[in-house]
């Protein structure tokens, strides 16, 4: 199958070819004894962006996967998305959408015509179990009236990458569903001009739910990213064998062939995020509030700070689903401590002579830290020494959006994030003013760029930033036509983005057709 081309190369055995090709085969095996009943979606949209500054309001080119540009443009997106159930729980899914951009210049892209494959997948599924190879955008649990989406780690703010992605919806272990697990096993590939040419990336995660009682549950989860191998411009091939990919999972240490970081530390970039959710299901409502932490290579140290980095949502959605509040969302994104300005310190007699353990190597006189007091700060969220285009993926911030990308240099490669220190209240709300439905979305951020700036550098005056999007959807039942209208005015004002207006007119003509 053309999904295998993805993966061929990954490393010197490839191995992954392999685990694709068998993944591939086994499930199309179980999907040729599946009862048939089927149906087909389809859509052709077209965009339409434009703005008064040099790019576009914040707003209104966040999120969509990444698909809308900088500046103004015309954008054209057609795709179909197809399901297979059967009665015995097994179902397929495959589905492929294409993109089209005419774009304006601007500072962070050249004027062109640009096309490029928005998702291109197959997914297989029994009961709570699901695999999915190629291009597929994640599920957003919070939506788009939040900043995230739910996960501070991968936001769909960035283009879908290739891969493989093992997942379980929510096992339950008996009929009251009072406890519940999930997680996943995923493997990606960038395809992108960065700075480390081919890297990958290995994610693993996951969670616990507990119900505390009929109406209220408890979850908790652990998210795990890395990336590495690839080609670096200064290290040459990074270490890719099928032993070091034992090593990324377990976050080991590197071998002799890893660079001397990677031997102190583990190999790859490792970051992820740690998250608890309460869910209170009342008889008018159901709320969530999320706490939702970065790390960064060995956790957040988040003593002497009063608020802890990461993003707080609490989140209402109404059970009238045609009232004019359906939704209401507020978050608190906090991402200014990374564990603090230092890293290391010189050791006292005391500490140099103090057994720790043998988890700390530090004490080794051999040891590149021997000496040094290492206090974990600097985490330097979503940047990394050695893969130095960071979290990011063409040009945008794979995790959380307000998190700002270096502009590309002159050979089209982002260097990572010149800020990502942010404070910011973010609110959210839609619904339904008659047959119209609505969103409201208003973001303002102190942005305090990173603790290695200078005095004199622009984020030391930590600017101010209010993002405001309000967008309508006009259906069917208002046009009389088979045409959605979905119709955007957006807003920036502030020095990090400087004031600039937009708007946007999206037309959407889809339908469906299946036969049981």
């Amino acid at each position: 199958m053309k999904y295998m081309v993805i993966f061929a190369g990954m490393n010197g055995n490839n191995c992954l070819l392999h685990i694709s090709s068998f993944l591939t085969s086994l499930l199309l095996c179980v999907l040729t004894n599946a009862q048939p009943g089927w149906k087909v979606d389809w859509n052709a949209d077209l965009y339409m962006n434009g703005g008064t500054g040099d790019y576009l309001p914040f707003w209104q080119r966040t999120g969509y996967d990444g698909i809308m540009p900088y500046t103004s443009a015309a954008i054209l997106s057609a795709g179909a998305d197809f399901r297979y159930e059967s009665v015995n729980g097994i179902r397929m899914d495959a589905g492929a959408n294409l993109v089209g951009q005419a774009i304006t210049a601007g500072p962070w892209n050249s004027r062109g015509v640009k096309g490029f494959v928005d998702r291109l997948y197959i997914s297989g599924s029994w009961k709570m179990l699901h695999l999915d190879i190629g291009m597929k955008p994640r599920i957003r649990e919070f939506g788009d009236l939040s900043v995230t989406g739910g996960n501070i780690m991968f936001t769909g703010n960035a283009r879908n990458m290739p891969g493989i992605n093992a997942w379980s919806d929510w096992i339950y272990f008996e009929k009251g569903h009072w406890f519940g697990v999930r997680g996943n096993f995923a493997h990606y590939q960038t395809l992108d001009n960065r700075y480390v040419r081919g890297t990958m990336i290995h994610n693993k995660s996951l969670a616990f739910k507990v119900a505390l009682g009929r109406k209220v549950d408890f979850e908790a989860g652990l998210d795990h990213w890395v990336q590495w191998g690839g080609t670096s411009p200064e290290t040459g091939v990074r270490p890719s064998s099928f032993r070091d990919y034992i090593r990324v999972i377990l976050a080991q240490r590197g071998g002799a062939g890893a660079t001397l970081s990677d031997q102190l530390n583990a190999l790859g970039n490792h970051l992820g995020r740690e998250y608890i959710r309460i869910t209170w299901r009342a008889s008018a409502f159901t709320m969530n509030f999320q706490y939702d932490m970065p790390f960064d290579d060995g956790g957040q140290i988040i003593k002497n700070e009063p608020i802890p980095d990461g993003v707080y949502t609490l989140k209402f959605s109404f059970n009238d689903r045609t009232s004019f509040v359906t939704d209401v969302l507020y978050e608190y994104i906090h991402t200014t401590w990374q564990s603090g300005p230092v890293h290391d310190r010189p050791a006292t007699e005391e500490e140099m002579t103090k057994d720790y353990g043998k988890y700390v190597y530090w004490q080794d006189p051999d040891h590149h830290y021997y000496g040094r007091f290492v206090q974990g700060g600097l985490d330097n969220y979503f940047n990394n020494g050695e893969y130095r285009s960071g979290w990011t993926y063409f040009g945008r911030a794979m995790g959380l959006p307000l998190m700002i990308p270096f502009a590309p240099d002159d050979k089209g490669v982002t260097m990572g994030l010149i800020c990502n220190r942010v404070r910011a209240h973010h609110f959210g709300i839609k619904g339904l003013a008659g047959p119209v439905p609505y969103s409201f979305r208003a973001t303002f951020s102190s942005n305090w760029g990173r603790y290695s700036d200078k005095d004199d550098s622009f984020f030391a005056s930590r600017p101010k930033q209010l993002s405001l999007a309000l967008e309508v959807e006009l259906g069917e039942q208002v046009t009389n036509i088979p045409l959605t209208f979905a119709i955007g005015a957006y807003g920036d004002f502030g020095k990090v983005y400087r004031n600039s207006a937009g708007l946007s007119l999206r037309v959407l003509y889809g339908g469906s057709f299946r036969r049981p």
